[in-house]
């Protein structure tokens, strides 16, 4: 428990002070409950809750995803989210759709994984439902003896609708499992846009239960 506390000195630490060079900064807290059934699927629910700069409330999102395993390295996954954005003239609330392929290979004590997601997300218009493609690479680090796995991501967001490049996601961060089944995760994000949009610095911090 020493180490979480001091990861999560550092990566708060660094947050503060990216804060103060950038524009934009934010805290996403996401809590995910999970089972599984039928020895090859399982579902989740994830709350989230978005704070944008001076940690006030930006997006509230709730997601349900079913995913289909049928194999150790493969898995599908299909996701609908409610997402809630908080605006000075009224709320607006609108729903999104993914559809995921997940393909992962261990190797030593890596594990690099690869998904695919096929989304309408769409930042620019609430009321315009733009498709996208958002592949993604992440490398996590299995330490001997050790239940912190920390790990490093990168995700692109392409839009399919538009067939432009929008932004890159960057992660780097680490999990814990706890007893039971609790697992407790940290990262810094970094989304960096394609156009002249400052980028965004995000602190997340996450809990999942798995039954």
């Amino acid at each position: 428990m020493k180490r979480v506390v001091i990861l999560f000195v550092f990566f708060w630490t660094a947050s503060v002070i990216t804060y103060g060079q950038t524009e934009k900064f934010g805290t996403w807290i996401e809590l995910e409950f999970r089972k599984d059934f039928l020895e090859w699927f399982a579902f989740s629910l994830t709350p989230e809750i978005r704070l944008q700069d001076q940690f006030k409330p930006d997006e509230y999102l709730l997601q349900g995803q079913l995913s289909f395993e049928p194999l150790s390295f493969v898995k599908f996954a299909a996701a609908y989210r409610i997402d809630t954005e908080v605006k000075d003239r009224g709320n607006v609330t609108y729903t999104r759709f993914a559809f995921d392929t997940h393909l992962k290979k261990d190797i030593d004590r890596f594990e690099i994984a690869f998904r695919g997601r096929y989304t309408n997300f769409s930042e620019a218009n609430e009321n315009l439902s733009e498709k996208f493609l958002r592949p993604r690479v992440k490398v996590e680090y299995n330490i001997k003896g050790n239940k912190i796995r920390p790990f490093a991501s990168s995700e692109l967001f392409y839009n399919s609708t538009k067939k432009e490049k929008q932004k890159l996601r960057y992660d780097i961060g680490f999990t814990r499992k706890l007893g039971g089944p609790h697992r407790v995760g940290l990262y810094y994000r970094l989304h960096d846009f394609y156009s002249d949009k400052s980028s965004v610095n995000i602190l997340g911090i996450e809990y999942r239960m798995r039954f």
